[in-house]
């Protein structure tokens, strides 16, 4: 493990999302705070080759379970496990008042808030 994956997987912990190494990418939890998913656990993840140069550069996809569905994402399965998405989503951080690994997790939970129910 690189000292920048290890330095993802400590920082996204300190900021309250226990990070965990699975195979190709990191995965942790956090609550929904809004949306469809609102109060949920999500497990979601990010790819280890997109932490080589953290905090200097974040992540751009975000892994999360196929069930968890967006009326409009671009998406693609690379470093997925079966049952998975990734999806691409445009970030740049730019709010240096706050730590990267928190101001990624806004990122992510904002995301997740435009989640869509998932289609019985």
């Amino acid at each position: 493990m690189t000292e920048a994956v290890h330095q993802f997987i400590t920082d996204m912990t300190a900021a309250g999302a226990s990070a965990r190494a699975d195979g190709p990418r990191i995965l942790y939890d956090v609550t929904a705070v809004g949306g469809a998913l609102a109060g949920q656990v999500v497990t979601t993840g990010v790819s280890v080759s997109e932490v080589l140069s953290w905090p200097a550069v974040p992540p751009h996809w975000i892994h999360l379970p196929a069930s968890v569905e967006f009326d409009q994402t671009n998406m693609d399965d690379t470093d997925c496990p079966p049952g998975w998405k990734r999806h691409s989503r445009e970030y740049n951080y730019t709010d240096m008042s706050m730590p990267p690994a928190l101001a990624w997790l806004r990122h992510v939970r904002g995301f997740i808030s435009i989640a869509t129910p998932k289609a019985a």
